[in-house]
């Protein structure tokens, strides 16, 4: 095929994209999602480096600071505190994998060839998405399996479990689309690590050790503006306290935000590449 009948910008289909939803979109969602997968499997860094680094935290932090921070922690587990900083992280980390997805279909011009079927144009974004969603369910999982190995006991039993690792399948949705939204847009590997590289710092500027009373002076201030204290502190919630003391809107509040923001975000770079065929 030659490289004008790859281009998008020369192609009729340009000129006549595929409608937003069509019976042909719905039913290449399926297989585009389970190719996502399958190169998710042939690609570690995709699969295993996030769960890899949010369980070598987990294990140092716990085997370190657990003897002098456990008496300032609920029930006196420190793993209760720390698991869920080390969700987030796996959040916006494993966040990383739809737009790593979308540059290495955009480089190796498979995209460009999606890009002249009838398939809508959304579906080309949200199977990658799904693919990751999938992915970071599976890292969230097999994270939580471990703090239960080091002595994880929630008090709200194990249905807060279920909900520690939906909270943070719903956060790092919203990571996977920026990721996505950044990945279309400039189709550069550096470009979607940022997501990482800015959110990860920032996690160190909230309450990232011991529960939010502990902190006083700076400290406690940027953890009072910092937007991921509130769903760190929703997810402590979900093991440290009951059912009926729990405070999740913020938290969920702030999820929300970030899911709306990368969806927005997402639909701005489809359609800046819809109309430039760039």
């Amino acid at each position: 095929m030659s490289t004008t009948a790859l281009s998008p910008a020369l192609s009729p289909a340009a000129d006549h994209p595929a409608p937003r939803t069509s019976p042909a979109s719905f039913a290449a969602l399926g297989p585009l999602t389970a190719r996502s997968l399958r190169a998710c499997l042939r690609t570690p860094s995709l699969l295993v480096s996030p769960l890899f680094m949010s369980a070598f935290f987990l294990v140092i932090y716990e085997g370190q600071l657990s003897s002098v921070a456990a008496t300032a922690t609920p029930g006196g587990r420190y793993v209760d505190v720390v698991l869920p900083l080390c969700l987030l992280t796996t959040a916006f980390t494993g966040g990383a994998t739809a737009g790593q997805l979308l540059v290495t279909d955009l480089g190796s011009g498979y995209h460009a060839r999606l890009w002249l079927t009838p398939v809508a144009r959304w579906t080309l974004v949200t199977a990658p998405v799904l693919a990751g969603v999938v992915v970071l369910t599976g890292q969230a999982t097999a994270l939580t399996a471990l703090a239960l190995l080091l002595g994880l006991s929630p008090v709200s039993g194990p249905p807060a479990l279920l909900a520690l690792v939906g909270a943070t399948v719903l956060l790092g949705t919203g990571f996977l689309l920026l990721a996505a939204a950044l990945g279309l847009h400039t189709g550069s590997n550096a470009a979607v690590s940022s997501v990482t590289l800015v959110f990860f710092p920032l996690s160190f500027f909230t309450a990232t050790f011991v529960p939010r009373d502990q902190l006083d002076g700076w400290m406690a201030h940027a953890a009072d503006i910092n937007p991921l204290t509130p769903p760190l502190e929703a997810m402590r919630g979900l093991l440290t306290t009951p059912w009926s003391e729990q405070h999740p809107l913020p938290g969920v509040g702030v999820a929300l935000v970030i899911l709306v923001a990368g969806a927005l975000a997402a639909h701005l770079a489809l359609t800046r590449r819809t109309r430039t065929g760039v």
